[in-house]
């Protein structure tokens, strides 16, 4: 026979990591969902793109969009370089800066002709310049889609990571 226990066996008590969640803000959270919903729309207007109402709402949102991610890129940009530990995710991530300002250039270059004519001109691109900007942007929002998606997978949803 075995010695009599005098102590019980500790209890196993799970351990609670403190670490910072390594998800974004609020403001990031808004502007994934406005990314996410100003795709859809996208989508739509290529599919069915009669719709005013989509293309007022799209406009308006790209605009929102474009005043919110700037100034955010400003700040996270050098930090994100600054931390960035692999270089794959590295390369990602400016692909991803660059499909970023490629639609985002797009969108505003092919909103010009509204602004101009809320101000009273009537002008537009040519119809060559209007493909083309319209091919940018809807090709570059689906790489910029993708890359969003990879971006958010390898940062902050943790693929990838042993």
């Amino acid at each position: 026979m075995g010695q009599a226990i005098r102590h019980p066996a500790p209890l196993a008590i799970a351990q609670v990591s403190h670490a910072p969640p390594r998800g974004g803000n609020l403001r990031s959270g808004v502007q994934t969902a406005l990314f996410a919903a100003l795709f859809v729309s996208g989508l739509a207007l290529w599919l069915w793109p009669q719709d005013a109402i989509v293309v007022l709402a799209h406009l308006a949102g790209g605009l929102v969009l474009l005043v919110l991610l700037v100034p955010w890129l400003v700040r996270h940009l050098p930090t994100g370089l600054a931390h960035s530990q692999r270089r794959g995710f590295t390369i990602l991530s400016w692909a991803l800066l660059a499909a970023f300002v490629l639609v985002l250039a797009t969108g505003v270059a092919m909103s010009l002709p509204a602004g101009a004519w809320i101000a009273g001109v009537v002008w537009f691109w040519p119809r060559e310049v209007t493909e083309a900007l319209s091919f940018l942007h809807l090709w570059g929002s689906w790489a910029a889609a993708a890359g969003f998606v990879l971006h958010l997978g390898l940062r902050h949803w943790a693929w990838g990571k042993p």
